[in-house]
């Protein structure tokens, strides 16, 4: 491993010696062994200030530093091989490590101190010096055929604020959680896999479709999840709180990811064309789950005693079988226009999903069955069937009281998720004990419906959600303002990522902007999980 890790951070000095090299004005086609070889990337600073009395209000809680570098090499006319190489580090680890508020923000009493080793340096954790290596395949091109081979990221649906039908990578969550490239096609935190990827054109049109496509994909290497720490210690000050807990009692999970097995081989397929002006996909996806859900163990005592606790409640983080089916729909509404402008764009993505997981409650909110405590209920966790859509309308518009030269691009969307034959209550885990809970000792374990103390995160028959994005250009397209809200209409738990960005140069990027949430946090529900994390930040990124 510490070969490994080696061999990572010599490729980034090796980026850094390439970038120091490059002129400034910087040529993008260079030619190695007569053949043409592109190259361009970015250096990127960046720092957040905590705001709006949130739990780091006025700290300096994340300096975000990245270098990225993207290439391709033209081999053949018909082959090509492309790579994106990144480092990633949050300097705040280095700066504020001798200070209390940063240490105390980076563990907990109950859990080990895992978050600068975590979060640090991209390489620290999950894959170690392969994250240096971001993207790395092969593009092969014949009459027919489209391959690409290698580390790659796959785009499925164009969704805003929640991914919905692009689910084939998973998402690096540690990070700003769902806002942090949300309104930027999730490029950074979308986490590249090990795929093989085949595209076919039949050349036909069968029943007046146009421009048909069949695509394959196959994981033959390692399944990933997403990356969410579930505590502190773990993620740092990005992560969930330590649940409230009775004092007396702690929790210890085991991430049991899968291993690479030909049982665990995903697959995918997607047919898409055009059938007069409605652009269509239908998809298909036969793999594992990238979000875990706890499997309960007996409950061992902590030997010797620390931090007054002397009961640990035991469970598995287990990923089971993913099973999709779904279609998109993209079309101009040409019949709708408003004062001359643009139509707008009629956006739809559906999916059924077989047999998900989640955390059984029981009968009632209070009995726990997904604990394992509770002798009434023997099941953790049910599998049902769920249904997921989303209704989108992208519109460019001008609004000459807010702009008397540019449009504005508008785009709302609503979210609906719906359970079939649910029975009993659901529940997102990892626990919702209320602050009253960390007074008392050893109660309340189930079954309970004391709601001083409990007061869970259902997981309701039908859920609705609501994303909107508006942006617009101003002083000759070098001022772009932009905003993206979100809104969860069942816990009333609300995100908004508002920004500017600027283009007054050629290679300067600056960016200021804020990220904000609002809901639960008591309990630690939606996105009331991370409001303690409100933030305004300053970035700059030079380009070459």
């Amino acid at each position: 491993m510490k070969k490994l890790n080696l061999i990572g951070k010599s490729i980034f000095l090796l980026v850094v010696l390439v970038l120091c090299t490059l002129p400034l004005a910087g040529a993008e086609e260079y030619e190695i062994a007569g053949r043409p070889f592109f190259l361009n990337g970015f250096i990127q600073q960046e720092a957040a200030l905590g705001v709006d009395n949130s739990k780091f209000h006025g700290r300096n809680v994340t300096d975000y530093f990245m270098i990225q570098l993207e290439w391709e090499f033209k081999l053949t006319d018909s082959i090509s091989l492309y790579g994106i190489n990144r480092t990633w580090a949050d300097l705040a680890y280095s700066l504020h490590h001798d200070r209390h508020w940063f240490e105390r923000a980076n563990r907990t009493k109950s859990q080990k101190h895992n978050a600068r080793k975590n979060l640090e340096w991209e390489w620290d954790r999950y894959d170690r010096a392969g994250e240096a290596v971001r993207e790395l395949y092969f593009d092969i091109f014949t009459e027919k055929f489209h391959f690409r081979i290698g580390k790659q990221q796959v785009v499925w649906g164009e969704s805003d604020g929640l991914r919905l039908m692009d689910f084939i990578n998973p998402q690096d969550l540690r990070r700003e959680f769902n806002l942090r490239d949300s309104d930027e096609g999730y490029e950074y935190t979308r986490i590249p896999l090990w795929l093989i990827r085949a595209t076919y054109f039949p050349n036909i049109e069968p029943a007046g479709i146009r421009d048909l496509q069949i695509e394959f994909i196959i994981n033959p290497g390692k399944p990933k999840t997403n990356r969410l720490e579930a505590y502190e210690s773990d993620g740092g000050v990005w992560a969930t709180e330590e649940p409230n807990l009775p004092w007396g009692v702690r929790v210890n999970l085991r991430n049991r990811k899968p291993r690479t097995l030909f049982k665990n081989f995903e697959y995918a397929m997607r047919i898409m064309g055009d059938w007069n002006g409605w652009l269509f996909t239908l998809n298909a996806f036969y793999g594992l789950q990238h979000d875990f859900y706890l499997t309960p163990k007996a409950p061992s005592p902590v030997i010797p005693r620390w931090d007054r606790a002397f009961l640990q409640l035991n469970f598995d983080q287990d990923y089971s079988l993913r099973r999709i089916i779904g279609f998109t729909v993209n079309k101009e509404l040409t019949t709708v226009r408003f004062r001359k402008t643009t139509s707008p764009v009629l956006r739809v993505e559906a999916l059924y999903e077989f047999n998900k997981p989640f955390q059984y409650e029981g009968n009632h909110a209070g009995d726990m069955a997904w604990t394992g405590l509770n002798s009434r209920f023997r099941q953790s966790r049910k599998f049902k069937d769920q249904i997921r859509i989303m209704l989108g309308l992208d519109w460019n518009i001008y609004i000459r009281p807010l702009n008397k030269r540019e449009s504005f691009f508008l785009s709302a969307q609503f979210f609906m998720y719906y359970i079939r034959d649910k029975n009993g209550e659901y529940v997102n885990a990892p626990f919702y004990f209320s602050n009253a809970v960390k007074q008392e000792m050893m109660p309340p374990l189930p079954p309970s419906r004391d709601r001083k103390f409990i007061k869970p995160w259902r997981i309701h028959q039908t859920q609705k959600y609501l994303s909107f994005l508006i942006n617009s250009y101003y002083d000759n397209k070098r001022i772009l303002p932009q905003v993206l809200y979100l809104f969860d209409m069942e816990e009333k738990a609300h995100g908004l990522k508002a920004k500017i960005n600027f283009f007054y140069t050629s290679h300067w990027r600056p960016e200021i902007g804020c990220m904000m949430w609002w809901g639960d946090h008591d309990t630690g529900k939606s996105l009331g999980l991370f409001q303690k994390n409100r933030q305004v930040y300053m970035k700059i990124k030079y380009q070459f």
